[in-house]
Order: C-alpha cells, then structure tokens, then sequence
C-alpha cells in the first residue's frame, strides 16, 4: 500500500480544554525581543503560568507538552 488515509494513524485529538486557541495581547516592544530570544511566546507565557501556581491546572494537563 502507499500513501493514502489509514485507519489508526495520524495525531490523536485533545481533549476541547486541552486545544489552544490564538488570544492577543499587547507587550512593549522590548519584552517581546526577550521573549523571542527565549523561545516560542505562547508555550513561555503557559509555561510560566502554570508553574508559579497561578492557575488550577486540569488534572490531564502536561506541563512538558
């Protein structure tokens, strides 16, 4: 067989309170090139989030994702 859809294969789907969705925000100019410098906003912003308490994680939530 080749190429073409097969049963099984390809991502599996998160759970609606596990999938992202695009929020926007306005930071100083300075905040984003350090921001930028250290890796990808969105996941900095999350992860830093997530690590200081800030939020109640859902118990299925993976900090290393």
């Amino acid at each position: 067989m080749r190429g073409g859809r097969r049963t099984g294969s390809g991502r599996k789907k998160k759970p609606d309170h596990l999938r992202r969705e695009l929020v926007t925000i306005r930071l100083p100019q300075w905040m984003i090139s350090q921001l930028k410098r250290k890796g990808e906003i969105g996941y900095l912003i999350e992860d830093q989030l997530a690590k200081k308490g800030f939020l109640n994680l859902p118990d299925d939530y993976d900090l290393d994702s």
